[in-house]
C-alpha cells in the first residue's frame, strides 16, 4: 500500500512514541544527576528518531515507500506509549533506583526491536532504506548502552 495518508499517521504515531521515550529518559537525567550525560545522550537520540521519521514523509517520492499491509498494529503503540508515559510519571521515577530505571529502559529498547517498530515500511530507495536501517539500528546500540550500564551496576551492587 502507498505511503498515503494512512502512511503519514503510523510515521507521525511513530515519531510520538520516540519523542514519548526521550521524555522519560529526561526524567531519569533528572531523577539521576550523577548519570545526567548518559541519559540526556538517550533522550537527545530518540527525538534525533522522531524527526529522522519525519522527515520519511518529505523524502519519500511518490511511490518509493511503501506500507507492509497487516504489519502495523496502532493497538500494540497505543498500548506501548501509555506504558512509557506511566513510567514517566513523577511518583515512579522518584520510587526507582537507578537499576530499576534501566531495567524500564531496557525493556523499552528491547520492545521497540521485538516489535519492529521501524520495519512497518518497505522503503524502495537506497536513502530512505538507509533512514530505516540506521534507526533499527541505533536502537539496538540503546539497548546495549543500557544493558552494560544496568550489568556493571549490578556487578558492583553484587560484589
Amino acid at each position: 500500500m502507498p505511503l498515503g495518508d494512512k502512511g503519514s499517521d503510523i510515521i507521525e504515531m511513530l515519531a510520538k512514541n520516540e519523542e514519548t521515550v526521550s521524555q522519560l529518559y529526561s526524567a531519569y537525567e533528572d531523577r539521576f544527576p550523577e548519570y545526567k550525560d548518559f541519559w540526556s545522550g538517550l533522550a537527545v537520540e530518540e527525538i534525533d528518531h522522531a524527526n529522522e521519521l519525519r522527515k520519511l514523509c518529505e523524502i519519500a517520492g511518490e511511490g518509493s515507500l511503501h506500507i507492509k499491509e497487516g504489519r502495523f498494529n496502532t493497538t500494540a503503540i497505543g498500548s506501548f506509549s501509555s506504558y512509557v508515559k506511566k513510567e514517566s510519571e513523577p511518583e515512579r521515577v522518584q520510587a526507582l533506583s537507578l537499576i530499576n530505571a534501566l531495567s524500564v529502559a531496557l525493556s523499552i529498547e528491547e520492545s521497540m526491536i521485538e516489535r519492529k517498530f521501524f520495519d512497518v515500511f518497505e522503503a524502495y530507495s537506497a536513502e530512505l532504506r538507509h533512514v530505516l536501517l540506521s534507526l533499527a539500528a541505533e536502537t539496538k546500540r540503546h539497548r546495549e548502552q543500557v544493558r552494560q550500564l544496568r550489568d556493571e551496576l549490578a556487578q558492583s551492587a553484587g560484589g
